[in-house]
């Protein structure tokens, strides 16, 4: 159980799911290449060319915040 650190109710435990591709962060003043690429950032969750991209994260429906733990992906 995870409280949300916005409005202290309950999230709801689950997981963030990608296509093939890995899922990644980027700054919004970051550029991505060719208009396809994002390159630097930061990789979230694991994948592997034969399983989609995932990483646990809590959502809380109340204030519609997302978190994910980066050291649990």
């Amino acid at each position: 159980m995870m409280q949300c650190p916005y409005c202290g109710k309950e999230m709801l435990d689950g997981k963030l799911l990608g296509d093939h591709k890995a899922l990644r962060w980027q700054p919004q003043d970051k550029k991505m290449l060719f208009g396809l690429w994002a390159c630097g950032g930061l990789t979230i969750g694991s994948h592997t060319p034969t399983q989609r991209a995932e990483a646990r994260a809590w959502h809380c429906s109340y204030c519609k915040k997302l978190i994910i733990d980066l050291e649990n992906c």
